[in-house]
């Protein structure tokens, strides 16, 4: 066993004496809670030490680590091989646990000497969680050693190799772990039968807009780097990802009877089961997906721990006096039935999602490689709930007085307006969309004057004014997401020669000759595959040059492809953002590219003598990333608006 394993095998064992004395002790014994906490501070330093001396094998190169092996070399930047200490499954599951027990120990630091029972009930559950952590994370070690220590590393794949990687997964995490921390609150509250605490709310804020903003990292690393000509493909783990995200904003649509049911307190259990969900997916290489790693033993682990979370959840609901959902709705009031219709639009969104993502899974069970459901599946479902979605948005800014007959008049009519736009196939290809713009323009005007009237008085209604500014945001996000999916124009694959000129979609290419680039970096492929012994270039690269003529701009780009020894062909995307769209330009491997590239591996110069270019021209794809840029910042507005109201309570109280 490694030093890194026997620290977390001790970390596991300091957590377990400290559940142990929780178990034991009622509200305000201190001694044992000073005990348990010099545990926690010793098992935390001991996960810490773990995941540094990780990384620390990383920058030095440690070969004899498999995972170091397996996502690094020698000649990869210091900083691609900091992050690349969570790029395999083991490694991440390390910086999870590691991440959790330092919000962990601030949590107790801050509360252990008060000795409340609700801290104490939310201790108990943190240290079981950590614990599951811990064995997770040893069934799939990131410190298992190679009998032979390899030359050097295998390389880092060339997808990872970008600054999204840097940012995206650790904001994922973070997101993940405060709705870990949300969950256990809602728990311990149920548990103690006493209120949750403030910063509970502050948890669930944070975790909503951490979320939303690593979905959007996400999206933009998929549209820049991986070169799908799209943020969103509907990818098993992609959507898994989306499934908090749903739980926790339906949660901020339940109405003001969520305190007479566990409504609020189930949908916080969804986000938290949905996360767990996620993770096993990634983790434990449940589904085919370009963001998975291989199978693994910790799904089924991950999976246990959420039922576990879940019966003890029921067994809590079992001891309250408080039903799971009542439909609570006021009749005469516009807003609590919007509510009631976001909140369920949302939900059936979450099912269906949910459903997309375990079906395949489940199918698995019973054949061969399930294929994931299609893209038509999640667009047809979602589509419904969608503009029941947006229609709860509008009753939400409409003033009471209008009257919910008027309201239901106003949007059948934009319906209506809807299907005519299908009828006369106007003014997209796409009948979806040309039915859900009227609804989506009424909601953008709806919306847009509430959200103007808030901004003359941003003092006195500042929570009011985030709201209409994050509803705003998904309407501008959706008209975003309609408008550049369903007029994207595409060019499919154009042969074309070195010094020539392709004319496609209105636009003006003129190729320049290539630029080869002969074998960069050092890797060694292991495991029988090349002789031991053996090191290779771990990529050989082509450039052309290229001039864009396009709406009477002239864009001076350069196109690039690279093959990587241990991965094979990355080509990597040009984009040209204009007032209109984007325009999107590849270019795609010939037989010719290929050969020239192989021989570049080994310094020998020879010519492609054609190439393959795929042009696409995505109309108003900025609103996309505006709506989402407008989400985080309303988000932000609202969390920051609760964080200087508590902080003026506990400056009042004192």
């Amino acid at each position: 066993m490694e030093t890194e394993e026997v620290f977390l095998v001790f970390a596991c064992l300091m957590l377990f004496f400290d559940l142990i004395q929780l178990l034991k002790i009622k509200a305000r014994e201190k001694n044992k809670l000073e005990y348990g906490f010099y545990a926690i501070t010793l098992a935390c330093g001991l996960i810490i030490a773990a995941y540094v001396m990780f990384v620390q094998a990383f920058l030095t190169d440690n070969f004899s680590f498999r995972e170091v092996y397996s996502y690094s070399s020698s000649g990869l930047p210091l900083l691609y091989k900091f992050y690349a200490t969570w790029g395999g499954a083991g490694g991440s599951m390390i910086f999870l646990t590691s991440l959790t027990c330092l919000i962990y120990f601030f949590y107790r630091f801050r509360t252990n000497e008060k000795g409340k029972l609700f801290d104490i009930t939310a201790y108990r559950i943190i240290d079981l969680i950590l614990i599951f952590f811990i064995i997770v994370t040893l069934m799939d070690s990131p410190f298992e050693r190679i009998s032979i220590t390899p030359m050097d590393g295998r390389g880092l794949n060339p997808l990872l190799q970008t600054f999204w990687m840097l940012v995206h997964p650790p904001i994922v995490f973070l997101g993940y772990v405060l709705i870990l921390f949300a969950f256990v609150f809602a728990l311990a509250s149920m548990s103690t039968e006493s209120k949750k605490p403030e910063t509970f709310k502050l948890f669930v804020q944070a975790a909503w807009l951490i979320m939303s903003l690593g979905i959007a990292i996400g999206g933009l690393w998929a549209y820049e780097v991986l070169g799908w000509g799209g943020y969103w493909a509907w990818d098993p783990v992609e959507t898994a990802s989306l499934l908090p995200w749903l739980a926790l904003t339906a949660y901020f649509h339940l109405g003001k009877s969520s305190s007479e049911n566990l409504t609020g307190e189930f949908m916080i259990l969804m986000s938290f089961i949905t996360v767990v969900f996620a993770t096993a997916l990634t983790r434990g290489g449940l589904l085919v997906s370009v963001h998975a790693f291989g199978a693994s033993p910790v799904g089924p682990m991950l999976f246990l721990l959420a039922l576990i979370m879940v019966v003890y959840f029921f067994y809590l609901k079992s001891k309250s006096n408080k039903p799971l959902y009542t439909a609570h709705v006021e009749k005469s009031s516009l807003l609590s039935i919007s509510l009631f219709i976001a909140f369920w639009s949302l939900v059936f969104l979450l099912l269906v999602c949910f459903f997309g993502v375990a079906f395949p899974m489940v199918l698995g069970f019973f054949r061969e490689n399930p294929q994931s459901l299609s893209v038509e599946f999640y667009n047809n479902w979602c589509y419904p709930f969608t503009l029941a979605f947006i229609a709860g948005l509008i009753g939400c800014h409409i003033p009471n007085k209008f009257g919910l007959k008027k309201f239901l008049i106003l949007v059948l009519s934009m319906l209506a307006l809807g299907a005519l736009l299908v009828i006369i196939k106007y003014p997209t290809p796409n009948f979806l969309a040309n039915f859900g713009f009227p609804l989506l323009f009424l909601a953008l005007g709806v919306i847009g004057y509430r959200f103007a009237s808030y901004l003359l008085k941003i003092r006195k209604s500042a929570k009011l004014f985030g709201r209409a500014f994050l509803h705003l945001a998904i309407i501008i996000l959706l008209i975003g997401v309609f408008a550049s999916s369903t007029t994207k124009l595409a060019s499919g694959n154009i042969l074309a020669k070195p010094n020539s000129t392709v004319e496609t979609l209105g636009l003006k290419i003129h190729l320049g000759n290539f630029t080869i680039y002969n074998g960069t970096g050092r890797i060694h492929l292991y495991e029988g595959r090349i002789a031991e012994g053996t090191c290779y270039p771990e990529y050989s690269a082509i450039k052309l040059d290229i001039t864009i003529e396009y709406e009477g701009n002239v864009y001076e780009e350069s196109l690039w492809i690279k093959r990587y020894t241990a991965y094979g062909i990355a080509c990597m995307p040009t984009i040209i953002s204009t007032w209109k769209g984007d325009l999107y330009i590849h270019m795609h491997h010939t037989d010719s590219i290929n050969n020239a590239l192989l021989h570049a591996l080994f310094g020998q110069a020879v010519q492609p003598t054609d190439l393959i270019i795929a042009v696409e021209i995505i109309p108003m794809i900025y609103l996309v990333w505006a709506g989402i840029a407008m989400l985080t910042a309303g988000m932000s507005i609202v969390f920051v608006n609760e964080l200087i109201k508590q902080t003026l309570k506990k400056v009042a109280k004192k």
